[in-house]
């Protein structure tokens, strides 16, 4: 049996207690005991260094990594919704490094760059609380939406990306007229072939926000059934389905928007903070 460190009182704890904005309504998985006091612990050095992983932040495997070492409270962060984790990163941040944050803004006027501090305090308290999330509602049938999960946004950032990589290729051998005369047909089957597939799994993981369907009869939560019923309804219904689930699933925009008034020449300007990992987690 290994022998209890004597170092461990001194481990890192907890500094930041915060409600998630959904308050855990859509993560079964959760302690109902721990709900409406999430402890947030700072980030430690391997949590900073992986965050430098272009490829783990890609694929979602640092931010996971980091949600369960600095929220240990929480079973499997991939199943968050996503405006829970955005409310995780500001914690973990005012965890790790107190409420101000430093932000770096270019004067859209005079070019001049400059910094200027930000609470982040003020973000948390205006997140919104979701206390209810309005169903569609179509022909018989009730879909009640769930927010967007943390594993969804990861893969369809994956998604976006491969879909830039197809139309540089494309756009790369357009320049080249030889080869544009002899494979035009199978630049148009790539195109189609590409949007096809990027159309399909956004259709898949549009699947994933709907919680379940109320029929007069049942209620239907199996996964392969809704995306069958996705694929074999019309598309108005299913872009319905997809405003629904941005609406819920995006902070306002007032709560990381600033007034920026420029040191060198005055000039104000609106700055909107984006919180994402790719940025969000470096100083200076």
């Amino acid at each position: 049996m290994t022998p209890k460190n004597p170092l461990s009182k001194y481990f890192r704890k907890p500094s930041l207690y915060i409600k998630l904005p959904t308050g855990g309504k859509f993560n079964p998985e959760i302690s109902q005991t721990v709900l409406d006091e999430i402890g947030v612990c700072p980030m430690t050095a391997i949590d900073e260094i992986s965050l430098k992983n272009p490829d783990a932040l890609l694929n979602g495997e640092a931010l996971v990594g980091l949600i369960k070492s600095c929220v240990p409270d929480i079973p499997n962060p991939s199943k968050l919704s996503n405006i829970d984790v955005e409310a995780l990163y500001l914690a973990i941040q005012y965890a790790t490094y107190g409420s101000d944050m430093t932000h770096v803004h270019k004067c859209e006027k005079c070019e001049e760059q400059s910094d200027f501090n930000i609470d982040i305090d003020y973000i948390l308290n205006r997140f919104p609380e979701i206390e209810k999330v309005d169903p569609v509602i179509w022909n018989e049938l009730t879909i009640n939406i769930r927010p967007v999960t943390l594993d969804s946004v990861t893969r369809l950032s994956i998604i976006e990306l491969e879909q830039k990589k197809v139309v540089a290729q494309v756009k790369a051998s357009a320049n080249d007229e030889e080869y544009v005369k002899q494979e035009e047909t199978s630049i148009a089957r790539t195109l189609y072939s590409s949007f096809r597939k990027i159309a399909q799994l956004n259709v898949d993981l549009l699947s994933n926000v709907i919680d379940n369907i109320e029929t007069p009869e049942e209620t239907i939560t199996d996964n392969e059934m809704i995306r069958e019923f996705l694929n074999n309804i019309p598309t108005d219904v299913v872009n319905d389905i997809n405003t629904r689930a941005k609406d819920i699933s995006q902070r306002p925009k007032e709560a990381t928007q600033f007034e920026f008034v420029c040191p060198e020449c005055e000039h104000k300007q609106q700055v909107a903070l984006e919180v994402n990992p790719v940025n969000f987690f470096t100083r200076g």
